[in-house]
Parts: C-alpha cells; sequence; structure tokens
C-alpha cells in the first residue's frame, strides 16, 4: 500500500510542472545570455524531464524554441506584465506589440493574464494585440530578415 501510495505522489508531483523563481539580476537568460533584469518580461520553458530554461524576454523565449522539439516542451511561462511574479501559460496569455513599450530585446512585446488587460494596455500604448501562435510567427519573421 505505501508504494502504491509514493507512486501516486510522484505522478502527481511529475505532472504539476509549475515555473520557479527567477532571481533577477542574478539568472542569466538560456538564449542571449544576458542577466534577467526586468521582472515584467520573465519567461520560463519546462522540459518534459522537468528541466527549466529561462529566459529574459517573451522574445528570447520564442525564439528558443527551434532548439528544443516540441514533444519535449512540457509548458512555457511568461509573467504578468501589469502583476510582475504572477506566471501565465503562454497558450492562455494575451500579448501586446507596442513600440510605446519597451522590451529587453527590443521587440516590444509584453503579456498580461486576459484580453481585457492587453485591450486596456493596447488603448493606451497602441500596438497590436496577439495570441501566443501569433507571437512565434513574429519572432522568427524578425530573426529570419536579420
Amino acid at each position: 500500500m505505501k508504494t502504491y501510495w509514493w507512486l501516486i505522489s510522484l505522478i502527481i508531483i511529475g505532472c504539476n510542472r509549475q515555473p520557479e523563481g527567477i532571481q533577477y539580476g542574478h539568472d542569466a537568460c538560456a538564449h542571449c545570455r544576458m542577466i534577467i533584469a526586468d521582472e515584467k518580461f520573465g519567461s520560463e520553458l519546462i522540459t518534459q524531464k522537468g528541466k527549466i530554461y529561462k529566459f529574459d524576454s517573451i522574445e528570447c523565449l520564442a525564439a528558443y524554441l527551434g532548439q528544443i522539439p516540441d514533444n519535449e516542451i512540457h509548458s512555457m511561462w511568461i509573467t504578468d506584465f501589469k502583476n510582475p511574479g504572477k506566471w501565465i501559460r503562454t497558450d492562455e496569455a494575451q500579448f501586446l506589440q507596442s513600440t510605446n513599450i519597451p522590451s529587453p530585446m527590443g521587440m516590444f512585446l509584453s503579456g498580461y493574464a486576459d484580453v481585457n488587460d492587453a485591450r486596456s494596455m493596447q488603448t493606451q500604448f497602441d500596438g497590436d494585440v496577439l495570441d501566443w501562435q501569433q507571437v512565434k510567427v513574429r519572432v522568427e519573421s524578425h530573426h529570419t530578415n536579420k
């Protein structure tokens, strides 16, 4: 019976992978190697094996995707621009690309927990509200055109 509960606990822990805290001013971005400094733009990728990659921007996370096969990715997370420290899955987040909100790597991307926050920021700062698929396309196009 103890073995049964131990296995159940291990499965639950293994399936419930969550982002870990970024040590701002200390941790380095897995893509560009810069020190992650701004908590409004921190991002993470968690693999199926539980390895966590940390990024200093949404654009670095999206650009890094080509280096890890899709079937090895467990989840991807960003911090909420309006509530730094709150993690949001990329597939549930909304994004704003606005030249009036600079991001660490220059693609002007910020992320939000819901579409109302993104639309509110769009009204204030202009730009385009995007979903995660659109963000990936824009980042890939940006890197292709360099």
